[in-house]
């Protein structure tokens, strides 16, 4: 688990109040029920608005990836391809057909059994490239469900303001009445930036971030499974995507080594 988006969720709330008692403001006085429930709901219904119940549910579901890790193309990675492209050099494409493919994610599963089934180069090319198409574009329209809250909960913040102002406004000949109408109005603009910077916003960041990450993976592997396919050598598939490890990992050249050496061994 990804323990650093909860730490700067709290981070950043603790600052907010911290700075705010500095200035010598009650912490009592941010908890406003009323503005919440304004911010939140609003929020709520205007995504709900905008988007079907399946893709609303699948922003619900996708905020795990805000959480976890992202999967990195890594030498892990690549061994795993050069050992597929080992086991068709050795016993060809049918290897894979009796291969245990337990554990192996799940978009190179479908690449090998595509391959135990003995399609050709251009059909797997296709049936992958449009996977991986299909999957980033579900995986970011259900992401940019938090962008559009984190666009709509500063509004419903002015919203709860402008509500606020409006009930001081009834009870300009009651002094005892307009503090808390105030507090309503303030706080609610105060949680509209703070939810919208603090948490939809950096949740939207982090799982475009996670969507890249897998993206890059499942496209090395795809690039492998498309070398193994037209046959060619473990040699070439690790000069080739050696590059790629590099370039994600920021150890290029040790990735191009470790790749020459395994290459070498074979």
């Amino acid at each position: 688990m990804d323990l650093l988006t909860l730490l700067g969720i709290a981070v950043g709330a603790l600052a907010v109040v911290a700075g705010f008692s500095l200035e010598g403001g009650h912490f009592v006085t941010l908890l406003q029920p009323e503005a919440l429930a304004i911010v939140l709901g609003g929020t709520l219904g205007a995504v709900m608005i905008q988007n079907t119940w399946a893709r609303f549910f699948d922003a619900v579901k996708s905020l795990r990836m805000a959480f976890v890790k992202a999967p990195r193309v890594d030498q892990a990675s690549l061994a795993a391809v050069l050992e597929w492209g080992d086991q068709a050099k050795i016993n060809g494409l049918l290897a894979f057909e009796s291969m245990d493919l337990q554990g192996i994610h799940p978009f190179a599963r479908r690449g090998l059994e595509l391959l135990a089934s003995g399609v050709s180069t251009a059909v797997l090319e296709d049936a992958l490239n449009r996977e991986l198409e299909a999957c980033g574009r579900t995986h970011m329209a259900a992401a940019r469900v938090w962008q559009q809250a984190g666009g709509y909960a500063p509004t419903f913040g002015i919203l709860g303001s402008v509500l606020g102002l409006i009930q001081v406004t009834g009870h300009l000949i009651e002094p005892a009445e307009l503090g808390p109408g105030i507090a309503v109005a303030f706080v609610a603009t105060l949680y509209g930036l703070a939810f919208a910077n603090l948490v939809f916003l950096p949740l939207f960041g982090k799982m475009r971030a996670y969507i890249e990450s897998e993206l890059r993976l499942r496209k090395l592997y795809l690039d492998g499974l498309l070398a193994i396919s037209r046959k060619e050598s473990p040699h070439t598939i690790a000069t080739r995507l050696a590059g790629e490890v590099g370039r994600n990992t920021g150890l290029q050249g040790e990735a191009n080594v470790w790749a020459l050496d395994t290459t070498r061994a074979s």
